[in-house]
């Protein structure tokens, strides 16, 4: 598979108007490319190299011969195995810096830039940051798509935010392939229960081709989590307790996203948070930070939680544990403390250096 770097520039100059965002273009270092001599400010090779585990080379490989189903559905079925294989590495967040209104910091060695040791420990769970499923992706789609002429892939780097996501160009489509895009729940997270991808966009599709391809994937799957979560705690008989309605749908939700979904606690966060924003408004709620001790310094990680405020009470939801109970704010100010207030200097890359990806 040869990939035309002059259509990728093309679609990137479509894509910037249209985000007001410009872009790196980020190739494979050992792809095949034509009209590219050497890298340059919009054009650079990956640090890293582009490869993806044996079990989901050997799902493509099974997925191509699949003749009833058209390019564009494996492309969306293959979208959809990564999004439910892998979860959000949030622990990401602890290491963000904002540098200004529209620049964000974060270390290079945390997915972008890494080495044996790190990939070593990251095949010990399914957590990852968008670099690393960038390249999953990608890689999955230029294998998926080997046999068939005229598609053209990359990365696309956001340097500003941090960001990498996918682009995939052809004569008849332009879109782009984002499973952790931050302004909505993640696609990591939508897709494991079953609710619209949102985090493709089509950018060019003149005749409707993959629009009519998304519109049936997307099709009878809901928007919103809390209407599938209540629909979802309607279908099921738990154990009534002497708590509010508000709290009893709240500890239910976390039951169903755990007991019928196996949500991680990431993704509990995401969909526990737009359900208290919905139903209470995000004035009711806080993000927090929880501690999970690792074996060593390099091995502990942070993750978000919330606080939420109901009845004049305030509640936890810890989604390390899946649960949700009373909270006092003393607990911050523990020696041993577990729980840290959002924005509290200790957390992130000036205590806990160099996370080694455990």
């Amino acid at each position: 598979m040869v990939t035309d770097v002059k259509k990728l520039r093309r679609f990137n100059d479509l894509l910037s108007k249209h985000s007001q965002r410009r872009h790196i273009i980020v190739l494979d270092p050992n792809g095949k490319y034509k009209n590219i001599e050497q890298p340059d400010e919009e054009v650079e090779y990956d640090k890293n190299e582009w490869k993806i585990p044996e079990s989901i080379s050997t799902w493509i490989n099974e997925l191509e011969k699949k003749s009833i189903f058209s390019t564009e559905e494996k492309i969306l079925l293959l979208y959809q195995k990564l999004c439910k294989d892998y979860t959000y590495d949030d622990n990401l967040i602890s290491y963000i810096r904002k540098s200004d209104d529209d620049t964000f910091l974060l270390p290079d060695w945390y997915g972008r830039d890494t080495d044996e040791k790190w990939e070593e420990n990251r095949g010990q769970h399914n957590r990852r940051v968008c670099f690393e499923l960038s390249r999953y992706l990608v890689t999955s789609l230029n294998e998926l798509l080997k046999n068939k002429e005229g598609f053209h892939t990359c990365i696309l780097w956001d340097k500003g935010l941090t960001h990498y996501y996918v682009a995939l160009t052809c004569g008849e489509y332009s879109i782009t392939l984002d499973t952790d895009d931050f302004t909505n729940i993640k696609d990591l997270t939508r897709l494991k229960t079953g609710l619209t991808a949102e985090g493709i966009k089509i950018w060019e599709d003149e005749n409707g081709k993959f629009q009519k391809a998304l519109e049936q994937f997307n099709k009878k799957r809901s928007e919103y989590s809390i209407d599938r979560i209540s629909d979802d705690i309607k279908s099921q008989e738990f154990e009534p307790e002497e708590e509010s309605e508000d709290i009893m749908f709240l500890k239910n939700a976390i039951k169903v996203l755990i007991e019928k979904y196996d949500i991680d606690s990431q993704g509990i966060f995401e969909y526990m948070k737009e359900i208290v924003d919905i139903k209470h408004g995000p004035e009711k709620r806080k993000k927090v930070w929880k501690r999970i001790e690792g074996e060593d310094e390099k091995a502990t990680r942070y993750i978000r939680c919330l606080t939420v405020n109901l009845d004049g009470k305030e509640y936890i939801i810890d989604g390390d544990k899946g649960i949700l109970r009373p909270f006092d704010a003393k607990e911050f100010d523990k020696k041993d403390a577990e729980f840290f207030r959002f924005n509290n200097p200790n957390i992130g890359k000036d205590t806990i250096e160099h996370y080694d990806g455990r």
